[in-house]
Formats: C-alpha cells, structure tokens, sequence
C-alpha cells in the first residue's frame, strides 16, 4: 500500500544483512526526516506537526509526505536500533527548538506527551512489526527520552513534578557539553537552562524586595510574593543578609584578585600549597576545617606532581580546579565524594558553598564543570524520596542563593534603615538593615548592533543609550531596566521581551514588532512607535506621553493607569485594550479604532476623538469634559458616570448607549444618533439637542425639563 511503512520481522539474517544500506544512504534518508520536519514545523500549525509526527514514527500511517515515509522506511528496515532512535531524537529537538523560540510551551508538552504513550499505541503497520514497538518502548524508558522531559520543566511551577525538576538548570548541562548529542540539542538545552538560572535570580531579587521592606503601598501588598526556594521567608533574608554581611567584612572577590596576582610567577607546588590556604579561610567551623585541610591536603600534594617545579599555567589552574572541584563534589562522576560526605554532615552547607564560591573567582572556566558535577549529585539522589534527602536539598539551596549574589548580574546591598549599636562591633546587627538587589549591567552606549540576531540574550541594566539596534532580533531578550534613551529599534523585533522599568526616552521603535512584549512600568515619553505592532503587549503604569503611536498596532493590549497625556493615536488599532484609570487628556485619538476596549475611569479632557470608533467599548465612569467626539461611533457604548460636559458629541453615533448618571452639562449633540439610549437619565443642563433627530416630541419635552436646549436647526454658536 502506498505511503505505508510496511516491515516483515520474519526476515532471515541473509536478508536483513542484504538490505542493510551504506552509512552515506542511511544519512541522506535521516536528513531527507529531519528536513521534513523544518518544513513543516516552520509552515503549519503545532497541531498538524503533532499529527504528522504521531503519524510517522508511531502510527505508520499514509497520509504523509512519500519522502519521508521512503526515508524512514529506510532507516527502519536497515534493522540499527540506535539509527532509528537518532533519527527520532534528533527530530524531537527540531521541534522543541522551533516552538521554544515561538514560545509554544504547550506543543511542547503535547510532543513529551504523545512519545511517552507511544509504547501503548496500536500502529497501523504491519503485524510482523513488534520489535519497532519495543525501540519506542526502550526509547522512552531510556536517558534519551529523560532528556527530553526536561524541556517542559521551564514551563511548570516549582511545585509540580519530583523535586530533582526543581533543579534543571544543572540536569541540563550534561547535555550541552556532550558534543555527541544534536547541534539544536545542544543548543536548546544551554539555551532553556540559562533562561532558568536568569528566571531563578530575577524571582529572588523580587522576592527579596517585597519580603525585606516595609512599603504600605497598596498595589505592592497585593503581588504575590513567590518564594524560588524551599527555604522558609525568614531563613532566606536572613541568608542573604549574612552572605552580603559577611562579603562586606571580607570581600571574596578582592581576595580571589589578591590571590591571582600573588600566584601568578610561583611554581606548580608552591600554588597547591597556597590554594589549600586560600580555601581554608572560608571555613568558619573548626570540626569542619580539620576534616577539609586533612583530606584536600592529602590529595592536593599527590596532584599533577610531575608539574611541581614547573611555573603554573592557564592550563594547569583549570585543571587543578576542576579536580578540586571533583574531590569535594563526586570524584568518579556517579556517586558523591567521601569528602562532600563528610563536610555535609557538619550540617553547615556553607562550609562547602563558599570554596566552591572561591574556586569559581580565581577561574570562571570551570563554572560549567561544577554545575555538571552538581548534575551527577542530583542524578545521585534523585532516587530518594524528597525527605530523606532534605539535607541535599538543603545544599542546593543555599548554593543556589550564595552564588546569585556573588556571581550573577545582581548586586544586592545592605542599606541601614535604623541605627543599633551591637555588643561586638565587628558584627553587623542585620535586623537593622535591608536587602536592596539592584541588576548589573554592561556599557554599550552608541554600538552598532543593527541587523544582529540577539534572541533570548540577557541586557538587563544595560547601558544602550543611543545604539543602533535598527532590524536587530531581539525576541524573548531580557531588557528591564536597560536605558535606551534615544536607541534606533525601528523595525526591530521584540516579541516576547522583557521591557520592565526601561528608560526608552525619545527612542525610535516605529515599525518595530513587541508582540505581547512587557513594558510594564518602562519609560516612553515620546517614543516613536509609528506602525508598530504592540499586539497583546503588556504597557500597564507606562509613560507615553508625547509618544508617537499613529497607526500603531495595539489590539489586546494593556494600558491601565498608563500615562498618555498628549500621546499621536491617530488611526491606531486599539480594539479591546485594556486602559482603565489611563490618562489621554489632550491625545490625538482621531479615526482610532477603541471598539470593545476599556476605558473605565479614563481621563479623556479635550481629548480627540472624532471619528474614533468607540463600538461597544467601556467608557464608565471615564472624563470626557471638553473632548471632540464629532462623527465617532459609540454604538453599545457604556458612559455611565462618564464626564461629557462641553463635549463634541455632533454627529455621532449613540445607539443604545448607557448613559445613566453620565454628566451631558453643555455638551453639543447637534446631529448625533440616539436611538434606544436613556438620554434622560443623564445631566443634560445646556445640552444642545437638534429636535428633528428622531427623538420622539414627549420624549424632547422631558429632555427640555431637565434643562437640555431643544434647536429647531442646525447653526454655529
């Protein structure tokens, strides 16, 4: 049957081997899958890569592209399990590569899903099949298929799932050093675990910030404060507060620096002797200080000793390291060291954290060796329930918030907020002080940056003033807090990235793309965002005022109690935006398209609107005093409450509007459509009515009772 992988497992030896293909042929076919899979995942729908995907490696079915099908057919009847599982692999990582970058967490989910129900599947194929059953079978019961999973843990809570998840930002380090694993393997996993440690200490800054303050205001009180630690709220500050404290009194990366230099024309011998010094003085317990020079000294003497007399090299400190690393950690890469053992049961985890700590400042190479030696620590235990590995766990931790403050791109400072005077003047009473994280961040003011592809590249506190980021990729990048004061970035590409509380003062954007890009308390004012697409962005608590936003693309876009005093809309698409309490006083929102949009509570004196088109848009409660509305469409609008005194009202459209309890003092309504709205439930003093309107003459009376000026015609006043 055409377009059917059809197998007969009855083969003779003989046979298989006479249809066993050469290696070039068995590559052209892999490559003929996984060009298939670009195609399609890069031209269709998450749903029909899915369907083609269970239809092809796991339903055998015919409704395929015939190149593929013939090309694993191939690959099939060549009989090489571990060609078949590569092919299937690397195909998996094609995918997850495309839709992380897109963002689609949940084809990610769904591919995980369908792999790890395949062995239970009933395929189409040929009966004789079986032993294709048990590679999908021993493929998802295998490392490889583990690998895998991991790529939907950036997109759970920290609570679900087994607790070794929690920590698969280091799980996934094995993965990208392995150079025998997929380039978008490789790729992906360095990608997903660096977006996890930048998530980790983004939410402990936060937390930090919320938990260690004392603010009343009431917007901050009601965010949720999410721990990114297992460790209790008071236990953490007060971690924090110690390692700050204690970095104040004895700075670990001026003694790192003191020790390079020092070390710099010595012999091999002599430096061992002085490391063992340097990491010694890290540790405060004297149980645990005895165990750690006996055993690191033993060990360190008999390292590399043919180098002894020799003078040290690059090369030599990273290998001294990362054995070092090793010996207190997990010497044969599987089970943990005596010496990890040992100093971990003193119960004082940073008695270990910190000279790991020492051992990253004098050489930030080995950083990936320690997090892949963590891995094989979490591998290790991850076999026990989450309880009886407390004290692990416990390590993990603190390692995780030591190394957020002293090596990432937050700076954290203790600030005095009352004065104590402590019995011991060379302790710092950390009651009297707070957590103030503030981010680092890198000078690049006027570069040249246009056209570069930065996806996904952390910028945050970056100083970019006047650079040229003209067409650059900077999807899902991590800006907040950067300053972009007058910054080319038209007809860049922003989707996704991270905006909060940047400087953008006078910035070009127009035609650039934010798609549901988060702006969240940045800086605007007069920006130019002329035809640029904002769609779903969030904007809440920005300043644009004087932003340039002409036919701008906002649709679905959040604006609450965002300033926009004197802000260019004109013909911007704003259907559905949310801009409660915002402020458009003196905005230009002429022939701009507000249908369905909320405006509860939004101030909009001498605001222009004409020709605006308000259909079905939320106007309650909102401040329309002295605003042009003249031909606007306000059809199924609710202005309740809403302020229209001296208003523009001429001509407009008002059917069936709410205006209950709205203000109409002197308002213009010459013209205007009022079919089925309760004008007469609002306050209509001064309120010029043309009486032929369509407005019933009992029903003109009761206006004119309420103070409304009935006129026979149309003239200038």
């Amino acid at each position: 049957m055409a377009g059917r992988i059809l197998l007969n497992n009855s083969l003779s030896s003989s046979e298989h081997q006479s249809n066993r293909l050469d290696p070039i042929a068995i590559q052209q076919a892999q490559e003929l899958v996984y060009e298939f899979f670009i195609k399609t995942v890069n031209q269709s729908p998450s749903e029909t890569v899915l369907l083609e995907f269970k239809a092809l490696f796991i339903d055998g079915e015919e409704a395929l592209n015939p190149n593929a099908v013939q090309a694993l057919g191939q690959i099939i009847v060549n009989n090489n399990e571990q060609i078949f599982v590569n092919t299937i692999k690397r195909s998996c990582y094609i995918l997850i590569n495309n839709w992380s970058s897109k963002r689609n967490y949940q084809a990610i989910q769904m591919l995980i899903q369908i792999l790890g129900e395949s062995s239970n599947h009933r395929s189409n194929r040929s009966t004789n099949a079986n032993y294709l059953k048990s590679w999908l079978k021993r493929f998802i019961n295998s490392e490889d298929y583990q690998e895998i999973k991991l790529f939907a843990a950036p997109y759970n809570t920290r609570n679900q799932g087994y607790w070794s998840h929690r920590y698969t930002s280091y799980l996934l380090v094995p993965q990208y050093l392995n150079t025998s694993n997929p380039i978008e393997q490789r790729e992906l996993a360095k990608k997903t675990a660096q977006k996890l440690k930048e998530k980790f200490n983004f939410d402990l800054a936060m937390y930090t910030v919320r938990c260690d303050s004392n603010s009343t205001d009431q917007e901050q009180t009601k965010e949720k404060c999410i721990n990114p630690t297992s460790i209790e709220e008071d236990g953490l500050i007060n971690l924090i507060k110690e390692t700050v404290a204690t970095n104040l009194l004895f700075s670990y990366t001026n003694y790192a620096n003191i020790f390079i230099q020092q070390t710099k024309n010595i012999n091999y011998n002599n430096f061992k002797q002085n490391l063992q010094k340097y990491l010694n003085l890290s540790i405060r317990s004297e149980s645990t200080l005895e165990i750690f020079s006996a055993n690191l000294s033993q060990k360190l003497d008999r390292l590399y000793e043919s180098y002894d007399e020799d003078r040290l090299s690059v090369d030599l400190l990273i290998r001294t390291c990362r054995r070092v690393i090793e010996f207190l950690l997990t010497e044969d890469n599987q089970e943990p060291s005596q010496l990890f053992i040992q100093i971990v049961n003193q119960n004082n985890p940073l008695d270990l954290v910190i000279p790991l700590l020492k051992i990253i400042l004098i050489c930030k190479y080995v950083r990936n060796h320690l997090d892949a030696c963590l891995a094989q620590l979490i591998r290790y235990y991850e076999d026990y329930p989450e309880q009886e590995c407390q004290w692990f766990i416990n390590f993990l931790e603190v390692f995780n918030i030591v190394f957020a403050v002293h090596t990432e791109n937050v700076q954290y400072s203790l600030v005095k907020v009352k004065d104590a005077q402590p019995d011991n003047q060379k302790v710092i009473d950390l009651d009297s002080y707070r957590i103030f994280p503030q981010l680092k961040g890198v000078d690049l003011q006027d570069a040249d940056l246009s056209g570069t592809d930065i996806r996904g590249s952390n910028f945050s506190d970056a100083d970019l003033r006047g650079a040229n980021l003209s067409c650059a990729n900077l999807s899902d990048a991590n800006l907040s807090l950067a300053k972009l004061k007058k910054a080319n970035l038209s007809k860049a590409i922003l989707n996704g990235t991270k905006l909060t509380v940047a400087h953008l003062h006078s910035a070009d954007l127009s035609g650039a793309s934010l798609w549901d890009a988060d702006l969240r308390r940045a800086q605007l004012q007069q920006v130019n965002f002329r035809g640029a697409s904002l769609i779903a962005a969030q904007l809440n608590h920005t300043n644009l005022q004087q932003a340039d936003l002409s036919n701008a693309n906002l649709k679905n876009a959040s604006l609450n109690r965002s300033n926009l005093r004197e802000a260019n809309l004109y013909h911007a698409d704003l259907r559905k935006a949310q801009l409660q309490h915002a402020c458009l006083s003196k905005a230009d929102l002429s022939k701009t398209n507000l249908s369905d949009a909320d405006l509860c509570h939004t101030d909009l004196q001498d605001a222009n609107l004409e020709g605006a088109n308000l259909n079905g848009a939320n106007l309650s409660g909102a401040d329309l005093n002295r605003a042009n509305l003249n031909g606007a469409n306000l059809s199924r609008t609710d202005l309740s409450g809403a302020n229209l005194s001296n208003t523009d009202l001429s001509y407009t459209l008002l059917r069936h509007v709410n205006l209950s309890n709205a203000d109409l003092t002197n308002a213009n309504l010459v013209g205007a459509n009022l079919f089925n709205t309760n004008i007469e439930q609002a306050k209509l003093d001064g309120a010029r009515i043309l009486r032929h309107s369509g407005i019933s003459e009992k029903m003109l009376s009761v206006l004119q009772e309420k103070g409304a000026i009935i006129q026979e015609q149309v003239f200038q006043v």
